[in-house]
């Protein structure tokens, strides 16, 4: 087996890895997804949101513009298979599908958050801080409007809860308790991510360029060698 073709195998294998690849990153997206809204209909239940009040509703078009993207991974699969000889525009088209799947991934975040913004909920550092003022400037308005605090009162004994806790009266909300969390915990749990389909773009683009310049180099060869061969003195030719 010469050269050549033992190059033109090794691409078909790494091309045949990428079809299985792009198909198992967009299944796996897809279970992903599933997953979330189920995630997010019990995040709504637990806070008592109905109809289009709930986060599924909100986020249901970024959930469907994710979903869409897996069409494309599959589309892209589906023309390395059925190419006799793929080439770097399947790579380039393998790779565009991929960063699209990523971006709309990564944009579900981006709503969560904003879901948890526009309802008062706030994720981090800043938004446990947010809460606690919040909570602790509705208790002091309440106790200005009942004259103060009342230390006999059996309510103003109870233990309270902590930090991270619910406080009656709207104070804290947990720190994972947010949609912005749930869809980052889905995701982190449920999708392996890009990684394997991201290196095997790279690797499916190294076997390729060898036989790319390869191809090159032969068609210089040829070249030369008709320059060559136009140059010789013909066999009939005399001194």
């Amino acid at each position: 087996m010469g050269k050549t073709t033992k190059r033109n195998v090794a691409v078909a294998r790494e091309f045949s890895k990428l079809e299985m690849l792009l198909l198992q990153t967009a299944s796996d997206t897809l279970k992903c997804l599933k997953i979330l809204k189920r995630n997010l209909g019990k995040y709504d239940r637990r806070h008592g949101l109905y109809f289009r009040n709930t986060s599924k509703y909100f986020m249901r078009n970024d959930i469907r513009v994710a979903n869409d993207t897996t069409t494309d991974l599959r589309h892209v699969a589906k023309r390395i298979k059925r190419s006799k000889s793929p080439t770097a525009s399947e790579i380039n088209a393998a790779r565009l599908s991929m960063n699209a799947t990523a971006d709309a991934m990564n944009d579900l975040k981006q709503a969560g958050r904003i879901f948890d913004q526009n309802n008062g909920a706030s994720g981090g550092v800043t938004g446990i801080i947010d809460n606690i003022l919040n909570g602790n400037n509705n208790e002091d308005n309440a106790n200005q409007q009942n004259g103060g605090h009342d230390d006999k009162n059996p309510e103003n004994q109870k233990p309270k809860r902590g930090l991270f806790g619910r406080k009656k009266g709207g104070g804290f909300l947990k720190a994972s308790d947010t949609v912005e969390a749930v869809v980052k915990s889905t995701l982190n749990d449920s999708f392996g991510g890009f990684a394997a389909l991201k290196q095997q773009i790279t690797l499916t683009e190294n076997a390729l360029s060898p036989s790319i310049a390869t191809r090159a180099k032969d068609a210089v060869v040829d070249v030369a060698s008709k320059i060559v061969g136009d140059s010789s003195p013909s066999p009939t030719q005399t001194a």
